[in-house]
């Protein structure tokens, strides 16, 4: 049954949303060539991998691994984002650090018919959702969509549930001359099927938070909320004392 299944049966919860893609650069999750260049992003527990969405074309290249997470910027070649293989996706997490361009726009989330963008000419700096009716943005839990100048967590509802194959994140994929990739790194990315409630939601977010260094206040929801994260797919590496648990 597993550590989620029996604290899905002694919490009694009902589930209405799933983890379908928990990947995260630390973990060695990330497939590359000799040149370091990515060739899939793997996921814990068996879920969907993201993987390059344009290849075989001359225009295009691959993200790079560095040190700071998945790179989209690097010189050469226009680098393809990445598409998600799950079924479907409703509630995207990711954690990011910035390095925006000086003109232009870096394409951080891209669905058909709408992004989510850095506009370099904002001040300060914004994400914009460009033909996103119904779409939404928060930053670190807060609908505002200012752009921190540190690492920091981006949460992403999509109006309707999209095909993971029409999902993309890192650039715009429809033609390689736009050169809109993201600046900067990505470093880790949580889709969900469903929109996951609240205490869930604080509860990813801590988990991101502590994981990855992202500065503010990220108190989870309290011992249901990690319990339910957990039944979810969460997989939080032990971050979360075992006193949530264990009465």
């Amino acid at each position: 049954m597993g550590q989620a299944g029996a604290l899905l049966g002694v919490a009694g919860l009902r589930l209405s949303a799933a983890v379908v893609s928990q990947c995260e650069v630390m973990d060695g999750g990330v497939v590359t060539d000799t040149e370091g260049r990515v060739l899939a992003w793997d996921t814990f527990r068996g879920g969907a991998a993201w993987l390059p969405a344009v290849t075989g074309s001359p225009a295009w290249g691959f993200p790079a691994l560095e040190p700071g997470g998945i790179a989209f910027d690097a010189p050469g070649d226009t680098a393809t984002p990445l598409a998600s293989a799950a079924p479907s996706v409703a509630t995207l997490f990711l954690v990011v650090s910035p390095s925006l361009p000086a003109e232009g726009f870096a394409t951080l989330v891209e669905v058909p018919g709408a992004s989510v963008t850095a506009a370099a000419r904002a001040d300060p700096p914004v994400y914009d959702p460009e033909d996103a009716a119904g779409l939404s943005v928060r930053v670190n839990g807060l609908p505002a969509p200012g752009i921190p100048d540190a690492p920091h967590i981006v949460e992403v509802d999509f109006a309707q549930t999209v095909l993971g194959c029409d999902l993309r994140i890192g650039g715009a994929s429809a033609c390689a001359v736009w050169r809109q990739p993201w600046h900067g790194r990505v470093v880790a990315a949580i889709a969900f099927d469903n929109p996951p409630d609240e205490p869930v939601r604080r509860t990813v977010r801590s988990y991101l938070a502590r994981r990855h260094g992202v500065a503010g206040d990220f108190t989870p929801a309290g011992r249901e909320a990690v319990i339910q994260a957990i039944a979810l797919g969460i997989h939080t590496h032990g971050l979360f004392s075992t006193r949530f648990f264990l009465k």
